[in-house]
């Protein structure tokens, strides 16, 4: 053994192993380094590993074999007559090679156990939104390479599905669903997603499928410099889908809490075992997020057949809870007799959700809105905190939240939340939205209107956001401003959505007559209430505002009450009949056991009765 040693040394094997390894790394430091800048194929890090593994063995051969000599290669037995190099000349060369060994070393070392930096995520476009600190991430679309090209869908929900189990680590920042999804399609640097989005890694994919077999591969990338940090491809059946997602979730959870960390402990989920239920489901997701009549129809029906073929599947059934939620604003023609049946639905589906999956932040933040309708706001409050200390980076949970919070006063609290939500996800009007409705709720009118400006920007068919923006126009008398933004609002927003007359009628109402037709034709609902609310308050006509707005109020189900807390009416807040409303949905008992907003406080008993109250004038907007 010591001669073979021996002959190995003569040989300069060992030489030759530690140089080859010090160029090997070296190689691979700039081919990770260059990769994507240079738009390199996802399998060049692998491929180069390969050709450096694969030549290893074969230099050590030729080095066994021949001798570098002035007179080039020569058969080791051979160059023995002609001697070796100067013992100076091998102790220069064992130096740098020693040095570049060392140098290897340190860097690994550096590079497991120093603490990573994060990078300061740029700031979104929206002025007040705090900007994401820590560790942050964006999970972009996969991209179908299917042969078809057909499984759009199915790449989707894997990085929906991706998204999820990310979302949900305290500590971590997720950019949301609908700001990731808006680079589909587009060969963006990566870099520059990061820098728009506010994260400082992101995390892209793809998936081939052919027939049973799946091929999906992930890749995780610093934002900062496009640095490859982890990467990894799966070729499985498709029934093992749960176990990939499952797989990369956890990889890029681990990478990220080196940064910061982070305690990694992935949430109990009610999986099912039927691919074809989880197929359906993965196609009604996408339904359901379009908000139209056509596409929550079709997701409704792909949900109940998901959950005909596997009844314990819990997402299915807080997807259900959140499509029978929205519903009725996609079926306008509807009985209340059928919209009240499906608000049931959407309750009975949302606590079945949470009996099967009790982690399931969208099923409480559903619970918690049917709860609210019902006027049981403080079982609804319980039901939205636990949603945001389940899902305190999911920006839907939160959004839902603040909505609830400002239709029941809490404008700073709703301030806090939507502004978090628009941090997440900047790209979803309705985030904006609701955001400037707690600022000007909270008496900072100038504040609210880039928020509202921002949604219509985002979504020129958002509806409300030009009706918030009137709003603002007739608080301050400005009648042809309102005009003006309500004939904008005809021209972009789908006739289905509006009454074309009477709103028409408004935009050419010119005197006093002119208000009060329009006023007395409008809709008997609560489109036409905004409306005559808008020509009775420029008209001067207070009491008569107030009357329409009390019966309007009375005649309305209890879910239906939120609306009047946006609302300016003049006087209104020292009139008994509001404070009657507000009784009568709940919200006096929830301010008594949850705190009362800032601009309202409790009056002391009068005559044995203790539920008076008092609040300053509001400057909400509807």
């Amino acid at each position: 053994m010591t001669k073979f040693l021996a002959e190995l040394r003569r040989r300069n094997i060992f030489r030759v192993a530690a140089a080859y390894l010090v160029v090997g790394w070296l190689v691979m430091q700039v081919v990770a380094t260059i990769g994507s800048a240079a738009g390199m194929p996802d399998w060049t890090d692998s491929f180069a590993l390969i050709l450096l593994v694969t030549g290893f063995p074969i230099v050590l051969f030729i080095a066994w074999a021949f001798e570098l000599t002035p007179d080039g290669l020569k058969p080791t037995e051979a160059s023995e007559a002609t001697g070796h190099p100067a013992p100076q000349k091998l102790r220069a060369l064992d130096i740098a090679i020693a040095a570049g060994l060392g140098l290897v070393v340190l860097m690994l070392a550096w590079q497991m156990l120093a603490p990573r930096t994060a990078v300061p995520p740029a700031p979104v476009s929206t002025a007040d939104a705090a900007t994401t600190e820590g560790v942050s991430v964006a999970v972009l679309p996969f991209v179908d390479l299917s042969q078809a090209g057909d499984q759009e869908y199915f790449s989707d929900g894997i990085s929906e599905e991706i998204l999820n189990v990310l979302v949900r680590i305290p500590g971590l920042s997720v950019a949301g669903r609908t700001s990731s999804f808006a680079y589909k399609g587009r060969n963006e640097d990566l870099r520059t997603i990061g820098e728009e989005l506010g994260v400082n890694h992101v995390l892209e994919g793809s998936v081939r499928r052919s027939g049973s077999r799946l091929r999906i591969t992930a890749q995780l990338i610093r934002s900062e410099d496009g640095f490859h940090i982890w990467s990894e491809t799966y070729d499985r059946e498709i029934a093992d889908i749960f176990d990939i997602q499952d797989e990369i979730a956890a990889a890029v959870a681990t990478e990220l809490a080196i940064s910061l960390g982070l305690e990694i402990e992935r949430p109990d989920a009610t999986r099912t075992d039927d691919i074809e239920a989880y197929e359906l489901y993965l196609r009604a997701r996408p339904l359901y997020l379009d908000r139209t009549a056509e596409s929550t129809s079709q997701a409704a029906a792909l949900l109940t057949a998901v959950i005909a073929r596997d009844p314990e599947f819990s997402p299915a059934w807080s997807s259900l809870a959140g499509v029978y939620q929205v519903y009725e604003y996609y079926q306008p023609n509807a009985s209340q007799q059928l919209k009240a049946l499906w608000r049931q639905a959407s309750r009975e589906a949302a606590n079945r959700a949470i009996a099967l999956n009790p982690r399931d932040a969208e099923a409480w933040a559903y619970r918690g809105e049917a709860e609210a309708g019902a006027t049981d706001k403080i079982a609804a409050f319980q039901s939205f905190d636990r949603a945001v200390e389940l899902a305190p980076n999911d920006a839907s949970v939160l959004d839902r939240v603040a909505q609830n919070l400002n239709y029941t006063g809490y404008f700073a609290e709703a301030a806090a939340l939507a502004r978090r939500a628009v941090t997440l996800d900047p790209q979803v009007p309705i985030y904006h939205f609701t955001l400037g409705r707690a600022v000007s709720g909270m008496g900072e009118n100038d504040r609210a209107e880039p928020y509202l400006a921002e949604a219509l920007r985002l979504n020129p068919r958002f509806m409300h956001g030009y009706m918030a923006r009137i709003d603002r126009r007739i608080k301050t008398g400005d009648l042809a401003g309102a005009q003006a933004i309500m004939a904008s609002m005809l021209e972009m927003v789908p006739e289905h959505a509006l009454r074309d007359e009477p709103y028409q009628a408004f935009v050419e109402a010119r005197t006093h007559e002119d208000l009060m037709a329009v006023a007395e034709n409008s809709p008997a609902d609560f489109v036409g209430w905004s409306l005559r609310r808008w020509t009775l308050s420029i008209a001067g006509e207070t009491e008569a505002m107030l009357v329409d707005w009390n019966a309007v109020l009375d005649a309305a189900e209890p879910r239906e009450l939120f609306l009047f807390l946006h609302g300016s009416l003049p006087g209104a807040r020292n009139d008994p009949r509001w404070k009657a409303q507000i009784r009568r949905a709940g919200i006096l008992a929830l301010w008594r056991e949850r705190g009362f907003p800032a601009q309202c406080r409790p009056l002391p008993a009068v005559n044995g009765q203790d539920d008076d109250f008092e609040c300053d004038a509001w400057e909400g907007i509807d």
